[in-house]
């Protein structure tokens, strides 16, 4: 199954009141009921960027008005917000619960279900909301982009096409379709409609970075640069936009600007084994080795894959010289691998360090007298390690090139070679699973009549 990454739309619009409605018009506002005011207090805290205090305050507001859906789905909102994915569909599903056919909660669940790679699961979550809300164009469009996930590019298409019959400027619509057609090579097409969905709203981040998906596409590097960062100028925090600068310029080996643009993307919330493994890499490209080894082990946490391990061996010999650290890297992906060649660079790796450590151990031995000279070497020729011997790997002479080897290579690629779409705030530029299947994130709750506080 592919991975792409996930992540949340640049806005979210959260839903109204959730006290009850006024049964006619007064000379003077009612008080306040307990559960309004931790509404408004969930919103003031969302519209100040304070997520984990938004999800308290509208969870405070659904534990006082417990038929409230409205307020459940804003807590998710906001816990997705605050990085907590697995608490946030916790909620989705209790939503569902007491109402079955949500689709605000339908399409945030799917959507979430994305993020952590369970596309199938998504689709059916959506397939079951869609009996009962045939004419939630949001929600078909959602089913729509979870179809182009799994691969289902003509019925996605069709879906799409269904939503654009009833909403010709539907440009969540237009945007999913052109997703398609970009994932079927047929570029021009998909960059017409993308103009189409910019058209619709000049605003729309998610637009700037699929068209600089497209020039990054055809080799126009700098073109895709360009949207990229205007991307940025109409929503500086989106990860998307920042990791796929960051991809480029790894491509290009500008590491600083690589790990400038990583952090970001990391800080704004898409914290992946990709984004951290990239991030690892383009530290080690600036010769910051104990911050790429610091952040590989994160990446390792994430995803578990020994080839982190490798590179880890890697920049603690050559950069740290550390041959400590070396040995316990080399010795674990060894341990992963269950079984390695003799000829294998990490078996080779190995046997030279641990001969080194032996002969430290033994400390210096003393050559017995001769009569004869020792043979001056060829001019020119290199020294070789005593560690390793003549025809053996020689410690510490070579740093690996940033770009290869290893995960280095598979995900430096993947990162810069592989552009994905944007879908709001997704993922890195990658065919993976993680892209959210809904225009712009979190889905806010429908303004429906709460119940009463």
């Amino acid at each position: 199954m592919t991975t792409r990454g996930l992540f949340l739309a640049a806005a979210v619009v959260l839903a109204s009141s959730c006290g009850p409605k006024p049964e006619k018009l007064r000379p003077r506002a009612a008080p306040r009921s307990p559960a309004q005011q931790k509404f408004d207090a969930g919103m003031a805290a969302a519209g100040a960027g304070q997520w984990a205090e938004a999800a308290e305050a509208f969870a405070a507001c659904a534990e006082l008005a417990p038929d409230n859906a409205a307020a459940r789905v804003n807590q998710g909102i906001a816990l997705e917000r605050s990085g907590d994915l697995e608490a946030a569909m916790s909620v989705y599903r209790a939503v569902l619960d007491l109402e079955p056919d949500n689709p605000d909660a339908a399409t945030n669940l799917a959507r979430t279900l994305v993020a952590l790679g369970e596309v199938r699961e998504a689709r059916k979550v959506v397939a079951g909301a869609l009996k009962n809300n045939e004419e939630d164009l949001g929600l078909l469009n959602t089913y729509a982009g979870v179809l182009r996930l799994l691969g289902r590019f003509e019925p996605a298409a069709e879906a799409a096409r269904q939503v654009l019959l009833r909403d010709q400027r539907n440009a969540a619509a237009i945007k999913t379709l052109a997703l398609i057609y970009a994932d079927e090579g047929q570029l021009t097409l998909a960059e017409m409609l993308f103009e189409n969905a910019l058209a619709i709203d000049e605003k729309d981040a998610s637009v700037r970075v699929n068209l600089g998906r497209i020039a990054h596409e055809r080799g126009e590097h700098q073109k895709a640069i360009a949207e990229l960062e205007e991307a940025l100028e109409i929503d500086p925090g989106n990860a998307v936009a920042n990791a796929n600068i960051g991809a480029i310029a790894l491509r290009f080996r500008d590491y600083e600007r690589a790990a400038a643009a990583y952090q970001n993307a990391i800080g704004a919330g898409m914290l992946n084994c990709t984004t951290a493994a990239a991030l690892g890499y383009a530290f080690e490209g600036a010769m910051k080795a104990e911050e790429a080894v610091a952040q590989l082990s994160k990446a390792y946490d994430l995803c578990q894959d020994a080839e982190l391990l490798y590179a880890m061996g890697n920049i603690c010999m050559a950069q740290l010289r550390d041959n400590d650290c070396a040995l316990e890297k080399y010795r674990a992906y060894a341990r992963e691998q269950k079984k390695l060649a003799e000829d294998h660079p990490v078996f080779m790796m190995i046997q030279s360090i641990e001969e080194l450590e032996n002969m430290e151990e033994a400390g210096p031995v003393e050559a017995p007298e001769s009569d004869v000279g020792e043979e001056p070497a060829p001019e020119g020729a290199a020294p070789v390690s005593q560690a390793a011997g003549a025809g053996a790997v020689t410690l510490g002479d070579a740093t690996p090139a940033p770009s290869g080897g290893g995960l280095r290579e598979l995900r430096a690629k993947k990162a810069a070679d592989e552009p994905e779409a944007d879908n709001g705030r997704s993922a890195l530029w990658m065919r993976r699973a993680s892209d959210p299947a809904t225009k712009s994130g979190p889905r806010p709750a429908a303004k429906r009549t709460p119940a009463p506080g």
